[in-house]
């Protein structure tokens, strides 16, 4: 076959640009699908076509080949700082929500939880319908008197953005007692939910510090701050999905632990993929704990936090 440059170069760009499959071009061409794939890969040894990374991105960044491999994690992904944190936030939730769009398939059950990193991302989450899903709380909420929506607006938020089925857990997220939670549980519409947290494909999480200076359940009200200093003075460093943990990550046997009404943490870390969205300094300490204790296996944060979590 006398195979010209123009020819080369017009079977190249059929499959790099026009997208065209080789079993397509094959029949366009009439040649053979073996002899398209030797074609391609002449043009990558004559120069015609070249294969660039995007070495700038944010999953080729140092810190997240470190942090993979230090946490075991799946996907690190590691925003450089902004002179605004209001910017790093935003850049670090568009990344995460475009990672979670790349995960959609159909008839999937996904979990979420509560946070301002989460409610960001979701924001930036593109319409992608996708057939036979659910949206599952795993936590109960305020009932509207947070200052940004909480889990059930979430989950309502981006149920519509996938046209999947919502399921909300109408409950508080702390009770008053463990009686309190087992009657709540057996209430059919809760307990609907709340089976479905056991059967979960992903979940999106926020992380939240315990040092009462900086929780985000004090801020939103879930707690008092005099709660959450007696909870931090337990050694309590983070809370996700409501539950406390300590610096190594493991969950902690103690009251308000178990006046949770949410999705049991075992079942949490049965979860396949469990996605984590937290950014800034302040949080750094939360983090890792939360990468020590393997409650997440994607994480997406920024470099202040990533070096802090590297190098304390």
């Amino acid at each position: 076959m006398n195979k010209t440059y123009d020819f080369l170069l017009s079977i190249a760009k059929s499959y790099y640009i026009d997208e065209l499959s080789k079993s397509e071009i094959a029949k366009v061409y009439k040649i053979s699908r073996p002899t398209v794939a030797s074609i391609l890969k002449e043009c990558k040894e004559k120069g015609i076509v070249e294969i660039r990374l995007n070495d700038n991105s944010p999953l080729s960044s140092p810190f997240s080949g470190q942090l993979r491999k230090t946490y075991g994690l799946q996907t690190a992904c590691v925003i450089p700082n902004e002179k605004d944190d209001a910017q790093t936030l935003g850049k670090t939730c568009y990344h995460a929500a475009l990672f979670f769009s790349s995960l959609l398939t159909n008839g999937l059950h996904i979990g979420v939880s509560w946070g301002n990193s989460l409610y960001h991302m979701i924001r930036q989450v593109a319409q992608s319908p996708v057939n036979h899903s659910e949206v599952i709380q795993l936590m109960g909420g305020l009932g509207g008197s947070a200052a940004l929506p909480d889990s059930s607006e979430l989950v309502r938020i981006l149920a519509s953005k996938l046209r999947a089925r919502a399921f909300t857990l109408l409950a508080p997220l702390f009770v008053q007692s463990e009686k309190t939670k087992k009657i709540l549980l057996s209430d059919k519409n809760i307990r609907e939910t709340y089976e479905r947290t056991k059967r979960l494909d992903l979940a999106l999480v926020g992380i939240s510090s315990d040092d009462p200076e900086e929780s985000g359940l004090v801020r939103a009200g879930f707690l008092s701050r005099e709660e959450v200093v007696e909870i931090y003075n337990s050694g309590s460093c983070f809370d996700l999905c409501g539950y406390h943990y300590d610096e190594q990550g493991r969950y902690m046997d103690i009251p308000v632990n178990r006046r949770v009404v949410g999705i049991d943490p075992a079942d949490f870390q049965n979860i396949p993929r469990r996605i984590g969205v937290a950014c800034g300094k302040s949080k750094a300490k939360a983090i890792r704990a939360a990468l020590r204790g393997r409650l997440v296996t994607d994480i997406f944060t920024d470099e202040a936090a990533a070096s802090l979590i590297l190098n304390g």
